[in-house]
């Protein structure tokens, strides 16, 4: 059953709970695709903040619907056969966008952001072989993917998010920590996933070797004590909480550390070289597509609080490689715009109007 017109016209699907990295990326696609002149819905949860962030985008209509299960399926008959592609932006989403699919007939692609592989189960299968195209975040996702399903994956990387710091904020942070080398990491405190732990512990061994060292960690979550503990008698380690004004500090600090187990891509290391700021990361998941190392950052293996610490101490001691990280972070950035990233989703669209599959 055909979609209702050949028109180019995209319903998002997100049915995630609050506004994280991912909903960042929903909506800048959202809005250059609107810059593009492509009328556009938003079928999301009806506690979701993410039609506040897309106020005044021109064009596109909400649909709020009642949680995930969609009571009754009124939410599909709401949207009914209005839009020519889905896109699905979660793994909850996926699921509707096939229920749509079967009702009304209309191509769905989905956007890939674990890189872990998707479970080989029948639903998934039915959800992946009924889609028209498929997106992975990283070439780890795109590369797990067609291996585990057998079918191309195209990859498009997500975008820097553009958020402008506040200066004044910046320079007042600064002062505080004048005379500091501040080496920072942005994230929920979860460290199975995060590894701020590996951070904690680089800066013991930089205790005497780097004294004006100081690292200050930006987020909550539920190993807040563990850390704390972990950090116990080291004034040198800053738990500042959860933050909504992270590019501030992100803008604040000499080095960003991103000491993470497991990672889809980490798009806000784009918003961190965007802020001129170096980046020391784990190589794993879809990292390694941004950082190259010794070119626009350093990568350490998960875990390893040595190699971390002696990235830091060479970062502080030669201001000149320091300087070069940035001017090719800078460049990295430029390849991963918004409206490249909305450019790669529109051709995949026009694809599969055209040919019925990407």
């Amino acid at each position: 059953m055909p979609a209702a017109t050949n028109r180019l016209s995209v319903a998002h699907i997100s049915l995630a709970r609050g506004y994280k990295g991912n909903e960042r990326q929903t909506e800048l696609l959202i809005k250059e695709l609107a810059n593009l002149g492509v009328p556009q819905a938003l079928v999301c949860r009806d506690d979701s903040p993410l039609p506040i962030h897309l106020d005044g985008v021109k064009g596109l209509k909400i649909f709020r619907i009642r949680g995930m299960s969609d009571p009754r399926l009124m939410g599909h008959f709401r949207l009914g056969k209005q839009y020519s592609i889905l896109q699905a932006h979660e793994s909850h989403a996926m699921q509707w966008c096939l229920v749509h699919y079967l009702l009304f007939g209309t191509p769905y692609v989905i956007t890939l952001r674990k890189d872990n592989p998707e479970r080989n189960n029948f639903v998934n299968r039915a959800v992946f072989h009924n889609a028209a195209a498929m997106v992975a975040i990283s070439k780890v996702i795109k590369s797990s993917f067609e291996k585990v399903f057998s079918r191309n994956c195209n990859l498009i990387c997500d975008c820097s998010s553009h958020l402008k710091p506040n200066y004044d904020t910046v320079q007042r942070f600064r002062q505080h920590m004048k005379n500091r080398f501040v080496v920072g990491h942005v994230g929920a405190l979860i460290n199975r996933q995060k590894g701020q732990s590996v951070l904690i512990d680089a800066a013991k061994i930089l205790k005497n070797k780097l004294p004006e060292l100081v690292i200050v960690l930006v987020g909550a979550g539920d190993d807040s004590g563990l850390l704390k503990l972990r950090a116990q008698g080291m004034p040198n380690v800053k738990f500042v909480g959860f933050r909504r004004n992270i590019i501030d500090y992100i803008a604040s600090f000499d080095v960003f550390a991103y000491p993470v187990n497991y990672e889809g891509l980490g798009s806000i290391i784009l918003d961190v070289m965007e802020q001129g700021v170096p980046v020391i990361a784990s190589n794993v998941g879809g990292i390694p597509d941004l950082v190259k190392h010794g070119q626009t950052g350093l990568l350490i293996k998960p875990g390893d609080a040595e190699a971390l610490a002696e990235h830091i101490l060479t970062l502080k001691r030669n201001p000149g490689f320091r300087q070069n990280l940035i001017n090719n972070g800078y460049n990295e950035v430029e390849l991963h715009s918004s409206a490249a990233m909305a450019a790669d989703y529109y051709r995949i669209y026009i694809n599969v109007l055209n040919d019925g599959k990407s």
